[in-house]
């Protein structure tokens, strides 16, 4: 009888402290799922700031969220085809986020149109003309438009377009659901 009342107390002191690890753990796991949602929440607060922000352009600044184009000059210049023409616009690019951008995206979201006789036909990008060395004069800017382009930093771009004619090229700026939110009219000649 002894040893039944002696395993009978063991069973049920072991049984205690199952149940109450258990339920340690699991309000153990509840803060650590609190603490979770916490830091979820306020990430969240503190990426929406420039992800989140309207995409604008105005005074030849393109602000695109995470980037901002400033529109510094444009050019038209020879083409790396015979006998055409590309139009070069020159842009200060800042990284207003805190990871890496790609500054390139942008021709996903500007537009050049030229007008023909028979449509307005919309523009391929461009290269320029290598020079008497076989050296591209704007590879630095090219690259710069490629290359990852660090938290915080501004770098110095172009952007290209090839000409199908000597008529004004009108450049369309789109916002992250590619509806126009700004146009600017280069004149060729």
């Amino acid at each position: 009888m002894k040893k039944g009342l002696l395993y009978g107390t063991i069973s049920l002191a072991t049984l205690i402290l199952i149940a109450t690890g258990c339920s340690n753990n699991n309000s153990d796991d509840k803060k650590s799922e609190n603490k979770t949602e916490q830091t979820e929440k306020s990430t969240k607060v503190k990426s929406q700031d420039v992800s989140e922000k309207k995409w604008t352009y105005k005074d030849d600044v393109f602000d695109a969220g995470n980037l901002t184009y400033k529109f510094t000059k444009s050019e038209v210049r020879d083409s790396i085809t015979d006998g055409e023409k590309v139009l070069v616009l020159y842009t200060d690019v800042t990284n207003n986020s805190k990871k890496e951008q790609d500054p390139s995206n942008i021709y996903m979201v500007l537009h050049a149109y030229q007008k023909t006789d028979t449509a307005n036909k919309q523009l391929d990008p461009g290269m320029t003309a290598l020079d008497e060395n076989a050296n591209d004069p704007l590879q630095a800017e090219n690259d710069a438009l490629s290359d990852k382009l660090l938290p915080g930093k501004t770098t110095h771009a172009v952007v290209v377009f090839s000409l199908v004619n000597d008529k004004d090229v009108k450049v369309e700026f789109s916002n992250e659901d590619f509806k126009t939110i700004g146009t600017k009219t280069y004149s060729i000649n």
